[in-house]
């Protein structure tokens, strides 16, 4: 009876020891598939990656690239930070991103703010509630904490680490990448993360061996961790009390500092069950590179060696900070919902950080002189034409050498374009290169056209003109990338397609090629072909992808073909241009959403509207109307339209009857067919007065080609 008391005791101590360790396995080793690991290297520029080798060599075997930071309005605040945690770019600043770990204290402060806190929660934003006011009247419509509540509603945790306080304001907007949409996260410290180092910015750095030891306890249980390293951040802020060479010294300390934390943290992370990425979430250091394109690594699981690429840029080297929160939600196997950007891709690569560095040097390039360049040529535009325009008025004669050198100045405004896209096949990644290579180029067509001015030079310019922008819509932008008629990645609007610029030169290309082949050949059907391919290139999702160019192109069209068939712009004709427009974006909207596997702005603008309501629509209207007005205020094209319609009605008074003629031709329905879609341009694109102005200034240029080359040939 003893023994068997003594087997039943040892029996229920073993179940019960058993039990034990099996309740403590299970609460503290809860194991998570897969980790996200993003490491907030605010400030950091591509020349800094040369000093830190554990990062080059992540390079080498990770896929590298760069990434547009812009939140709504700013590439440096915390706008950058929220918009990587939002459907859509979103408004923030430090006062709304004040994080803390929730002590007693600051857990009381956000319950009476918000509300109750079901769940345990370590760090929440006790100003969540002033982020939300902010994005009040944002017409983006964003739904912020998009990664946080994606976590969150399928049992999976975040976590932060890390801050970049100064002595005298709480910096903690890294802190926005993983909160839900009520400002929680699950684990982390930013209280403590500090300890004290007079070489350092403020007197203090991150405490690196205490963020690595928390990563370890960690990372068993959550699925998306955030370290901010905020050494480089504090540095910037700093940096105006300094020296250079004091600067420099704390930079390089800072670096090899930030570096040696990445390679330990490497040595505790399993690559088949992770995925990193560092970035930084501002742009660059100013004082060392003014580049608003950031460098971004990703590394880990299914990562391959070469450059980024995503659906949202179709640009190697590219992607946008709307891309982080897809990509990690598809890391770890969850369903993207709220979240506008696209998942990144990878394409194989060698030298790929020497790549990255021209493509960026190549950029910040025609992003610095794209403003500039234009401002020259609409200046210069508006003067010459005013030249001839008071030439005409003092009845000056240009049946002689004068003439011949007006059409040639001519020839040359109205080629110049080509000229733009041309520079763009060269490698131009400075700006001694820039103007020396636009120097040799004008030239060269300088001295081409005065060889050859006669009338047919404008008609052959032209048709190379359609020929060179339909090869460059469907070779994804080889004759344009580089080029300042092309859309800027650094200002983000657009990244492939066909921009506004581009729309504006195709529209007057594209109405004066079907006018020129009509003219010429009498053929209807060949030239509303022309204009048919022009509609489907500039609004197929895959290639031009512009919405707004479409509905111009499509107006355009069908007054030509109108004007074809003699019928007048009347009310019922209004209405049938508005029918056709509505069907052909219906249609390649459908196939947008059907067909292509990561939809387009045009696509996601449907599916908006399908989930949210038309107050989508109101907002998109709100902010063209917006932008257009902005525009009209401060550019240089609003001169450029005014100067070209006042120059179009005296050119009209002066020769009506050879103008009567021209509007009467082939030549004519297509010239009135560019204004009918200027002005539909104008209206439907948030930069449409670009659209409209570039449009409306080569066929000025083209009629005042046109009247000089026939007073010459009246005169002989």
């Amino acid at each position: 009876m003893c023994r068997t008391r003594r087997f039943t005791t040892i029996l229920i101590i073993f179940i019960l020891l058993f039990s034990i360790t099996e309740f403590s396995y299970g609460d503290n080793n809860f194991n998570i598939e897969n980790n996200v690991f993003i490491i907030v290297v605010n400030k950091l520029t591509l020349s800094d990656i040369e000093k830190m080798p554990n990062f080059k060599n992540l390079i080498e075997d990770g896929s590298f690239g760069l990434m547009n930071v812009r939140g709504i309005s700013s590439y440096r605040s915390a706008e950058s930070f929220i918009t990587i945690n939002a459907s859509n770019k979103a408004f923030a600043n430090n006062e709304s991103s004040l994080f803390h770990n929730l002590n007693q204290e600051y857990k009381k402060i956000y319950e009476n703010r918000v509300g109750h806190i079901n769940n345990e929660y370590q760090v929440a934003n006790i100003h969540i509630g002033r982020l939300y006011n902010q994005n009040k009247n944002n017409k983006y419509s964003p739904f912020l904490g998009a990664l946080g509540d994606r976590l969150h509603n399928n049992g999976l945790k975040t976590a932060i680490f890390g801050n970049s306080d100064t002595d005298e304001e709480l910096i903690r907007t890294s802190a926005l990448i993983p909160m839900d949409s009520k400002g929680l996260i699950d684990f982390g410290n930013l209280d403590d993360v500090l300890i004290e180092d007079e070489y350092y910015p403020y007197g203090f750095r991150t405490d690196y061996d205490k963020i690595l030891d928390k990563i370890i306890t960690i990372k068993s249980r959550a699925s998306l961790i955030v370290v901010d390293t905020g050494d480089l951040n504090r540095l910037n802020s700093y940096s105006s009390f300094m020296s250079d060479d004091e600067f420099y010294k704390k930079r390089d300390m800072i670096l090899e500092g930030t570096d040696i934390f990445i390679g330990k943290l490497l040595d505790i992370i399993e690559k088949e069950k992770s995925l990193l990425i560092v970035l930084s979430p501002n742009s660059g250091e100013e004082r060392i590179d003014d580049s608003r394109l950031s460098p971004i690594l990703l590394w880990g699981k299914d990562i391959n060696r070469g450059i980024t690429i995503s659906s949202t840029t179709n640009r190697p080297g590219i992607i946008s900070n709307l891309d982080i929160s897809p990509t990690i939600v598809n890391f770890l196997n969850l369903k993207i919902k709220n979240m506008s950007g696209n998942i990144v891709n990878y394409i194989e690569k060698d030298n790929t950080f020497n790549y990255i560095e021209s493509i960026n040097g190549r950029i910040n390039l025609m992003s610095k002189v794209r403003s500039k360049t234009m401002l020259i040529y609409g200046t210069i535009s508006i003067l010459i034409m005013l030249i001839i325009l008071a030439l005409f008025l003092f009845k000056i004669k240009l049946n002689n050498p004068l003439g011949e050198w007006l059409k040639v100045i001519l020839l040359l405004l109205y080629g110049v374009p080509i000229i733009f896209m041309i520079s763009s096949l060269f490698k131009i990644d400075n700006l001694v290169k820039y103007v020396i290579g636009l120097m040799l180029l004008l030239s060269l067509f300088a001295y081409a056209f005065k060889k050859s001015s006669s009338g047919r030079s404008i008609y052959i310019i032209t048709y190379t003109y359609f020929v060179i922008i339909i090869l460059d819509i469907l070779l994804n932008g080889l004759f344009t990338k580089y080029s300042v008629f092309s859309h800027d990645p650094i200002i983000g609007a657009r990244y492939f397609g066909i921009g506004n610029e581009m729309v504006g030169l195709f529209l007057a290309i594209a109405s004066l090629t079907a006018g020129l082949l009509y003219e010429r050949y009498n053929k209807k059907i060949v030239s509303i072909l022309i204009l048919f391919i022009s509609i489907v290139l500039v609004g197929h999702p895959r290639l031009g992808a512009n919405v707004g160019g479409t509905i111009a192109l499509i107006s355009a069209s069908v007054y030509f073909i109108l004007e074809l068939f003699n019928k007048q712009l009347n009310l019922k004709n209004i209405l049938l241009i508005i029918v056709v427009a509505s069907l052909t974006i219906t249609i390649l909207g459908y196939i947008d959403i059907n067909l292509n596997p990561t939809p387009t702005h045009l696509g996601r603008t449907l599916l908006s509207i399908n989930e949210k309501g038309l107050g989508i629509v109101k907002n998109i209207i709100d902010r063209k109307l917006l932008m257009n007005i902005r525009l009209v205020g401060i550019s240089v094209w609003t001169k450029v339209i005014i100067t070209n319609v006042f120059i179009q009605v005296i050119v009209s008074y002066l020769y009506e009857n050879r103008v009567n003629r021209l509007m009467n031709s082939g030549l004519g329905k297509g010239y009135l067919s560019c204004i009918v879609g200027s002005i539909v341009g104008f209206l439907v694109n948030d930069s449409g007065l670009i659209l409209s102005a570039i449009s409306i200034n080569l066929i000025t240029i083209f009629i005042l080609f046109i009247i000089i080359n026939d007073e010459e040939e009246i005169m002989e």
